[in-house]
């Protein structure tokens, strides 16, 4: 199976990686843009982004040239952040003592489907998301919505067994949404 990951950053996990920096050296990594990807139609059995359709100036063009590069039985994975209002991301950085994450932004919000934290640029509802893929030409796509506790556990025993404890009394946080369209 041939995996496309784009937008790998320094963590690539496809058998070709393409990100728009080079990151070091890793094999088959090319320098390239989401939104043109330099491959044959019907090359990939899946594409997979994690984190980066929210920093995409166009995610409709990355959905449209993600279904050209795939196979007919191909598969797109995208992972991204979903709360909205970002309260829920600042609470839960908050909560968890990650300081420069919380304060990431200089605006909170910059407009209704742009915002500016830790560069996004786009904030897209889940049923946005499906309209563009649908768009696109995707035609069976489901939605995970990913889930984290209040307070993150440490690998550090003491700590993780009093965070654990104080989880069960507090709420999950749904902060990411997982799809995979066909």
């Amino acid at each position: 199976m041939r995996t496309l990951d784009v937008g790998c950053g320094d963590r690539p996990k496809g058998d070709v990686n393409l990100d728009r920096f080079f990151y070091g050296k890793w094999k088959n990594f090319i320098i390239g843009d989401a939104h043109y990807l330099p491959f044959k139609n019907e090359t990939f059995n899946k594409v997979y982004s994690k984190h980066c359709l929210e920093h995409f100036e166009n995610p409709p063009k990355f959905f449209k040239d993600a279904r050209r590069v795939l196979k007919n039985d191909g598969v797109l994975e995208c992972i991204y952040p979903t709360d909205t209002k970002l309260t829920k991301k600042t609470i839960h950085n908050l909560l968890n003592l990650r300081w420069s994450s919380a304060f990431k932004w200089k605006k909170k919000l910059t407009g209704v489907d742009k915002i500016n934290y830790g560069g996004h640029k786009w904030q897209i509802p889940d049923d946005d998301v499906l309209k563009l893929l649908k768009k696109a030409g995707f035609t069976n796509v489901t939605f995970y919505k990913i889930k984290f506790p209040t307070l993150r556990t440490d690998i550090d025993r003491e700590k993780r067994r009093w965070k654990t404890f104080l989880n069960k009394f507090l709420p999950e946080w749904q902060i990411e949404t997982r799809f995979v369209a066909k």
